[in-house]
């Protein structure tokens, strides 16, 4: 990293490609699988949260099947270039993660519930992977709303973080620039 290139969440973005003012891509209006809106509107009182574990195929599988999660998506989000590809987030140039939307009912299964199972689900001490996934894409990571989905991750992780001792690495800040992949 040269001091002259710029930060993003504390992760230095060279030479940041350009993105485009549109998806380059069609997105289902409905959830393959679950039938719900991929884009809302969402029922009213739910809410939305993003959280970064590694590939988020398999990741977005374990948040659809949890009561209370109305609906769920797989994007990119954190980075400056807009409407990313999948190819373009891997080049490292775009300082996009990879992140499920994770649509859920409060009345039914919690915020604190939702971050748990995310940092249980993968190692949350690794950064900038997840196994055999290796760049700043696969970082943990959780993207709020509100102050109090912060305070409620931020519990979350502190408590993780004392249980593995001291040694998670989890990027907790507002979500940005999120679109949705391909």
């Amino acid at each position: 990293m040269k001091v002259s290139d710029p930060l993003i969440f504390g992760h230095a973005v060279r030479a940041a490609l350009p993105g485009r003012a549109e998806r380059p891509f069609d997105v289902p209006q409905r959830h393959e699988v679950l039938g719900t809106p991929l884009e809302g509107p969402w029922p009213e009182g739910t809410e939305v949260i993003y959280v970064a574990m590694g590939c988020f195929w398999g990741a977005e599988k374990m948040f659809w099947q949890l009561d209370g999660v109305e609906s769920t998506s797989v994007g990119y989000a954190g980075g400056v270039t807009k409407n990313p590809t999948y190819r373009e987030v891997c080049t490292g140039q775009t300082n996009h993660v990879e992140v499920v939307e994770v649509v859920y009912d409060p009345q039914v299964i919690s915020l604190k519930e939702i971050v748990k199972t995310a940092l249980e689900a993968h190692d949350p001490t690794q950064g900038y992977r997840q196994g055999n996934d290796v760049g700043t894409q696969y970082r943990s990571g959780v993207y709020f709303h509100s102050p109090e989905q912060e305070a409620v991750a931020r519990e979350v992780i502190a408590e993780v973080n004392q249980a593995s001792g001291g040694r998670v690495v989890t990027e907790l800040v507002a979500e940005q620039n999120y679109s949705r992949a391909e």
